[in-house]
């Protein structure tokens, strides 16, 4: 039944009331017809509503209601009668019982399987071990099949693998439409992405077309012993807050997940598991992006991401230039620059460099901190490192208090020191 709204004659009064309230002034009053005279109506006028230009709101049902409840008269007022469409739902009631597994999506980049695919296939093993479910791994690209026995040592129980030659280069909507495809044939439980420039650009797109919901930048996962839920924890209002993140009547439950927040699985040689060849019909598809061409970022510092080693200034440099003694000190190591959130929001660095639950999480061999205090939002970003080293002046930093090797003192007396030292041992 669609919607409908009208008026019933000989209860109207035509008070007006209603066209007073009318948002979108769709009530006239017009006379009232020789038919109601005759019948002995004694009201001159007559509400008439434009159904088209109607967006029944109800504000004139509740006010000629009201204007009845008040008169207390039976055969006057609620006059307006509105019969709302019932919308049945678009989509069935989801049960969870139809979507079983985790699934990681395995990301590819030059032809070579990246780091995040076995932190999430870490995580993953331990989230389907907690459902009983299967794990598995997602795997697209060109020329990218061998790499599913590598996943598989890794801990995925099954690959499935998108092969050709569409996917040799990464483009939004071919990606987002060829697992979107998967994920409605397959129906996986859990999803995860990583909170990568690839994973975040179509991680979102993918949501949407499953018609289901995605926590962004995860860095803890668990699952709920009562629901069977994933409760997603990612920083919020700039890290000073964790926030718990659940998609309870949606599937897959969605995240992106932070690089380097988990440790990579462990490779188990030899290990057996079922790969499977999934095609994809593009014509059901609207694609309409088309790859140009791949520029790379050209930096002179290293990438902090896959540093061994990371040596990272903070307000006690004291001031911008301080960084140079950071820069040399880095140098020497062979290692890269980071940076606290605190001297890149006074513009001191570039935001690349900020180490952090609001910028990068790193797992570095040796991580040497100088004159970083150690917020939390900070720690949170750097604490997995394997060596942690602090120079600064107050003992009872958090940071100091953290490292393996704390030095109290003026880094900006210690690290001159520090950096001849090395290069007279380098000659």
């Amino acid at each position: 039944m669609p919607n409908r709204i009208y008026v019933i004659q000989e209860r109207c009064t035509g008070c007006t009331a209603c066209a007073k309230v009318c948002p979108v002034t769709c009530i006239d009053m017009v006379e009232r017809p020789a038919d109601d005279k005759a019948k002995g109506v004694k009201w001159p006028r007559l509400a008439v509503i434009d159904e088209i230009k109607c967006i029944f709101c109800g504000a004139c049902v509740d006010t000629c209601n009201t204007l009845g409840e008040k008169a207390k008269k039976p055969d006057i007022f609620r006059a307006i009668v509105m019969e709302k469409e019932t919308v049945a739902p678009t989509t069935p009631i989801l049960d969870p019982a139809l979507f079983k597994g985790v699934w990681c999506y395995a990301e590819v980049r030059h032809g070579k399987l990246m780091s995040t695919a076995f932190e999430l296939l870490n995580i993953g093993r331990k989230l389907a071990g907690d459902l009983k479910e299967d794990l598995s791994a997602v795997l697209i690209g060109h020329n990218v099949s061998a790499s599913a026995q590598d996943l598989i040592e890794h801990g995925a129980d099954k690959v499935y693998v998108l092969d050709d030659p569409m996917f040799a280069q990464f483009v939004d909507e071919a990606y987002a439409a060829a697992l979107t495809d998967l994920i409605k044939r397959e129906k996986p439980n859990k999803f995860l992405l990583p909170a990568s420039t690839i994973g975040r650009s179509f991680g979102s797109r993918v949501a949407i077309s499953a018609n289901t919901g995605i926590t962004a930048d995860a860095t803890e996962l668990a699952i709920d012993p009562q629901t069977g839920t994933l409760d997603a924890t990612r920083p919020s209002f700039g890290g000073n807050l964790m926030a718990t993140i659940l998609c309870e009547k949606h599937r897959p439950e969605m995240a992106t997940v932070r690089p380097m927040s988990f440790p990579r699985s462990d490779r188990q040689p030899g290990r057996q598991g079922k790969v499977i060849p999934v095609t994809f019909d593009a014509s059901q598809w609207k694609i309409r992006e088309k790859f140009v061409e791949f520029v790379a970022e050209k930096s002179e510092t290293q990438d902090i991401a896959s540093a061994e080693t990371i040596v990272s200034g903070g307000r006690g440099l004291g001031k911008p230039e301080g960084f140079k003694l950071i820069e040399e000190f880095a140098k020497l190591l062979g290692g890269a620059v980071g940076a606290s959130r605190a001297v890149v929001d006074a513009g001191w660095i570039p935001y690349r460099h900020q180490i952090g639950l609001t910028g990068r999480t790193v797992r570095p061999k040796l991580y040497i901190a100088c004159g970083i205090s150690g917020a939390i939002q900070h720690l949170a970003g750097m604490s997995s490192s394997e060596f942690i080293v602090a120079i600064n002046k107050d003992p009872q930093a958090p940071m100091m208090q953290l490292a393996n090797l704390a030095v109290e003192g003026d880094l900006c007396e210690i690290l001159p020191l520090v950096i001849e030292e090395i290069k007279k041992l380098k000659g």
